[in-house]
């Protein structure tokens, strides 16, 4: 029996859905239908972007509507570039860009989370939220905090608004050294901000990093040079050297990174014990 011509036409609305018995069936309908719970979904696509040959796998836990969209085009992007993370110029990298603003206000599923971060998919940094978020909006959304707190002294890790708590910690990073711009940076004085901090972070790292930040400001302001300053204090060059090691092996955040970058007068990446 001869196959009809127009059957490649079909190709794309063409599923196949695998169930836990490892049965599947094949249905011409973009509805898979199934009696049993499926462990996987199945799309074959005729998309100048993929082969039709090569199936795109969508796991059940996947449940977001644009990590369901974009979840083909980031299996596709692994296999052509070792990674998911897809350039902001196209669609799909405008989908990626809404996955993570998605994640950074925990619109995503814990499930959603974990399989991205396996799928090596780079989620937000500080740097991002400021970058991406409108000054404007998100000033409006810093004076609502404080009517109702009376206080600047927003966590980093804002429950009801994560995006704020990021943006407020990248604004006083951005301050501190210099790279805020002065039309930013007169808006804030505008509302009195609070350029300091006085919230304190528990973390090991952070405690350590005030310290060690403390000490070669006040080297800079005393016209000292920092190499010397490190040569005379082992245990401060240690742990920037350790920081260092932890950044090589992948096992420093991107968080932690532009922390370190904040260091005065050193590269931390070359130091050496």
């Amino acid at each position: 029996m001869t196959s009809s011509p127009n059957k490649r036409s079909f190709l794309p609305a063409l599923s196949l859905l695998f169930t836990s018995s490892a049965a599947f069936q094949t249905i011409l309908s973009p509805t898979p239908l199934a009696t049993t719970r499926p462990t996987a979904l199945i799309f074959l696509s005729s998309s100048p972007s993929n082969n039709v040959n090569e199936p795109s796998i969508l796991p059940p836990l996947v449940t977001s509507p644009v990590l369901t969209a974009v979840y083909p085009a980031l299996l596709a992007h692994i296999s052509t570039h070792g990674h998911p993370n897809i350039p902001l110029g196209s669609a799909d990298g405008k989908r990626c860009k809404t996955l993570r603003r998605l994640a950074f206000q925990n619109k995503l599923s814990p499930d959603e989370m974990t399989h991205l971060t396996e799928l090596g998919f780079r989620f937000h940094s500080l740097e991002d939220v400021y970058h991406e978020c409108d000054f404007d909006e998100m000033m409006d959304k810093l004076r609502t905090y404080h009517e109702k707190f009376g206080t600047f002294q927003i966590p980093k890790k804002y429950e009801e608004d994560p995006e704020l708590g990021a943006w407020v910690t990248m604004v006083r990073r951005l301050y501190r050294t210099g790279d805020l711009p002065l039309d930013q940076v007169e808006k804030m004085e505008g509302i009195q901000f609070e350029w300091v901090s006085t919230r304190k972070c528990g973390s090991s790292f952070m405690s350590r990093y005030r310290e060690v930040l403390e000490r070669l400001n006040g080297a800079v302001e005393d016209g000292l040079k920092v190499e010397d300053v490190l040569s005379e204090e082992e245990e401060l060059r240690k742990w920037i050297y350790a920081q260092k090691c932890a950044y090589e092996n992948g096992k420093l955040s991107d968080s932690r990174i532009q922390y370190m970058n904040d260091l005065p007068g050193i590269d931390w990446r070359n130091i050496s014990v």
